[in-house]
């Protein structure tokens, strides 16, 4: 009985340590997927399918002899009746099974948000390989020409770009870092917007330039044709068309110039003369998609995205730019830091909420100011005056903005009001989502903000 016991002993052992030992074959080993490191979503012309893009991770900028210089994304992009049927038909076309657990944004075209998303978010939300923190993005292009473009010489890795870019809203407030997870939860909401990341693809001036050097060159053209009919005045004719071309080029070259600004919503609030960026980087995310439900109605510009941010307590510093209190030709660059989360009450009306709003804010005037006839104390005083009436300003435009004009509460103060209500049937009754389009808004801002100025002596 004993020898039984010691070679059934010994025969398990030997079993146990060769399946330990022994190789792998699952099907699902890294050399049969695929991983996907971006999703983009556009709609189709005239049809109910969509189109999904995928991108997908370029395993040769991971060795260590690959080039350091700008490598073209892995984009495959399907037709399909939905998300889950492309990825389907997608496994069946790579012959791997696609993994979208390495997936760090889905963007989505604002054609096709603007139909409403819920059904897409839904299921990526569900999906058990989609991480909760992937950001959602809208283009105000296609979404895959936003994938195509988002690639740069000055990151190799583009999973680590997709993953850096949200934090950017720590020290600039121009955007913000919006999850899955909480995006989805908002949605579902029906008395709370949501807020995407805007994509948008960079209008340089290179391309601005191009298109005057055409439209200029096109005009000689012209004054070719019209110095060749005037014989008789030639040297004269040749004068004077070479001035017009070259006046009729400006005013083009600054009419493209206008036109891009125009083109670039988001960049409202800043001086036109940095509208203009020229780079290797085709994309920018840069301001915040409106949501109301799950339908994309609009965009904010940086401005208004930076008092959304200040609200939501996510911006650890910033700079803005102001006119000057001194000089109607100059500009004072402040270095802003928020000292503390927001105070915001909320103080419930008939159809009227009011709510109040508390800021603190500590600020340094970078620029050396040179002034004449006025102490120190009387430049602190009018500086501080002049930025809080313009961060005042700036609150209640974006604040009014969301209320009246988009109907969507992206701050949730919902979730402050309804701490109001002692129960469920009282809060469903007061209707927060039609009285807020009513609110009215209060912004105090602590009296000190500059705590102090350089002076030329």
């Amino acid at each position: 009985m004993k020898v039984f016991i010691k070679w059934i002993f010994i025969i398990t052992t030997i079993l146990v340590f060769l399946y330990a030992f022994s190789s792998s074959y699952y099907s699902q080993n890294i050399d049969h997927l695929d991983y996907v490191i971006a999703l983009g979503i556009d709609s189709v012309p005239n049809n109910n399918t969509l189109r999904v893009s995928f991108e997908f991770a370029n395993l040769g900028s991971f060795s260590e002899n690959s080039s350091s210089t700008k490598t073209e994304p892995i984009i495959n992009t399907i037709l399909a009746a939905s998300i889950p049927n492309a990825i389907s038909i997608m496994n069946a076309y790579l012959g791997k099974q696609l993994n979208l657990s390495h997936c760090k944004v889905v963007a989505f075209s604002k054609d096709y948000a603007s139909k409403g998303i819920s059904n897409d978010i839904s299921y990526l939300t569900h999906n058990i390989q989609i991480r909760p923190t992937t950001n959602i993005v809208v283009s105000d292009n296609e979404a895959v020409e936003y994938l195509r473009n988002s690639v740069s010489s000055l990151e190799q890795v583009l999973t680590k770009y997709y993953s850096i870019f949200p934090t950017s809203s720590e020290y600039t407030g121009y955007t913000s870092n919006v999850p899955l997870g909480l995006f989805y939860e908002n949605i579902l909401n029906s008395n709370c917007g949501t807020v995407a990341i805007l994509g948008s693809q960079v209008h340089s001036s290179s391309q601005n330039n191009n298109n005057s050097q055409e439209t200029g060159d096109s005009s000689s053209s012209d004054s070719q044709d019209s110095k060749e009919k005037n014989t008789e005045s030639e040297s004269e004719s040749e004068s004077d068309n070479k001035t017009n071309s070259n006046k009729k080029s400006n005013t083009v070259d600054e009419k493209n110039i206008s036109n891009s600004i125009e083109n670039n919503s988001n960049y409202q609030s800043f001086d036109p003369k940095t509208v203009i960026i020229e780079g290797d980087h085709g994309t920018e995310n840069i301001g915040l998609s409106v949501f109301k439900d799950d339908r994309y109605i609009g965009n904010l510009t940086t401005i208004e995205t930076l008092c959304y941010s200040l609200l939501k307590n996510e911006v650890s510093n910033f700079l803005i730019t102001i006119d000057s209190p001194f000089n109607e030709n100059e500009k004072l660059d402040i270095y802003a830091e928020s000292l503390s989360e927001a105070t915001i009450n909320i103080d419930l009306y008939d159809d009227h909420p009011k709510i109040n709003i508390q800021m603190n804010l500590s600020a340094d005037v970078l620029n050396i100011l040179n002034l004449e006839n006025i102490s120190y104390d009387d430049a602190l005083n009018v500086t501080n005056q002049e930025l809080k009436k313009y961060l005042i300003q700036q609150f209640n435009d974006y604040l009014y903005k969301t209320s009246k004009e988009y109907d969507s509460d992206i701050n949730c103060f919902y979730k402050i009001a309804r701490k109001k209500f002692l129960t469920i049937d009282d809060l469903n009754n007061y209707n927060w989502s039609e009285k807020y389009k009513n609110a009215e808004f209060n912004i105090e801002f602590n009296d000190d903000i500059v705590s102090n100025i350089l002076i030329k002596q």
